[in-house]
């Protein structure tokens, strides 16, 4: 029997924000009385790591694209969700209408990690780049309609689709604010004296940028020799240093983030960046590196600050406790109005309506 919606989309193990996102289109396709199932290619670079011609990514993209195609031209309606419309290459062989909600673009994407990478693995990786971007843009233009996850991506979507920004509509990833839940006051203000500062991501992804988080928290231990670096990250890095508690595997977390004072994001680049977002459903201030999608969450929202000196911004602000209070309640009023789960469900609903046949 033919699926009813079919979804192209990376591996569900990357986890992150990818995942996220998928993660919510496909449990709010549900809700709204769809059937939804996911189409991927497993990832040769997770689990059990296989060093075959499959981790050339644009050569596994191409191979995903017809294994895959049988399945989504029978599908009653296709939809590509994935961080990169990469991941869609089926929907372009099917010849069938579709539509894409994309979270970053493969240039951005690869601004930020390439800085990260050793000359041979950047190499390496660089190989497939031109390939992807071809494939990419093919996705992109050929589906009937085209989604961000942020105004940042829109931006880059549209730059990488060769389209106007007014082409490309945005479905905001939402956050589960009965799960992402304020700590009582008078834990946070306890989490404050010490101060207790928090990160959540893949620790090894040079777009995080965690080297630089670790060089900025040795700078605030010269002033608060208290202070404590939380990095909840299934993958921390090599040594531990004074004050750093790496948190593996957690199983719970917005149960982390409710243990923080601040969440300090120093990626280089992120389409949207869900954490921020949960961290500020937690009502922690958020002190972020200009990154694309979270420097927008706080900019708009007024629920941090975006800077570059991460160091100098922790130091000013664990010294300003109204102010600090006034960005806890910020971001929570934020993520309420924009990124609740009701307002996911009324966007999607119109987009599905917009892309079935």
């Amino acid at each position: 029997m033919p699926i009813d919606l079919a979804v192209l989309g990376q591996d569900p193990r990357f986890g992150g924000g990818g995942a996220a996102q998928t993660d919510a289109f496909i449990s709010m396709a549900r809700e709204l009385g769809r059937t939804p199932e996911l189409l991927h290619e497993p990832h040769p670079g997770l689990g059990s790591p296989e060093l075959t011609w499959r981790r050339v990514e644009w050569l596994r993209q191409l191979r995903a694209a017809r294994r895959l195609e049988p399945a989504a031209k029978e599908a009653r309606s296709l939809w590509v969700v994935a961080p990169l419309a990469q991941s869609g290459g089926a929907a372009v062989r099917t010849r069938r209408s579709y539509a894409c909600w994309a979270g970053t673009t493969i240039r951005s994407e690869w601004g930020g990690r390439a800085r990260g990478l050793t000359p041979r693995h950047r190499l390496a990786a660089g190989m497939s780049i031109a390939g992807l971007e071809r494939l990419e843009r093919r996705v992109l233009r050929g589906a009937t309609r085209v989604y961000a996850t942020s105004p940042a991506s829109r931006a880059d979507v549209a730059a990488a689709a060769g389209v106007s920004e007014d082409d490309i509509g945005i479905l905001p990833i939402p956050v589960d604010l009965e799960r992402f839940a304020p700590a009582p006051d008078e834990v946070w203000l306890e989490a404050l004296s010490r101060p207790v500062l928090t990160f959540v991501g893949r620790a090894d992804d040079p777009r995080k940028n965690v080297p630089f988080l670790l060089d900025a928290f040795a700078e605030i231990r010269r002033v608060w020799p208290e202070a404590r670096l939380r990095l909840i990250s299934p993958t921390p890095l090599g040594a531990q240093l004074p004050g750093v508690e790496a948190v593996r595997n957690a199983v719970d977390v917005a149960a982390e983030l409710r243990k923080a004072a601040v969440f300090m994001l120093p990626s280089r680049q992120e389409g949207f960046g869900i954490v921020a977002a949960e961290a500020m459903a937690c009502g922690l201030p958020v002190v972020t590196t200009p990154s694309g999608g979270p420097e927008e969450l706080v900019r708009d929202s007024g629920a941090g600050v975006v800077t570059k000196d991460l160091a100098t911004a922790i130091l000013q602000l664990l010294g300003a406790r109204e102010r600090l209070t006034e960005m806890r309640r910020r971001g929570r009023a934020y993520v309420d109005a924009h990124h609740a789960p009701d307002r996911f469900r009324e966007a999607l609903a119109r987009a599905l309506a917009e892309v079935d046949p």
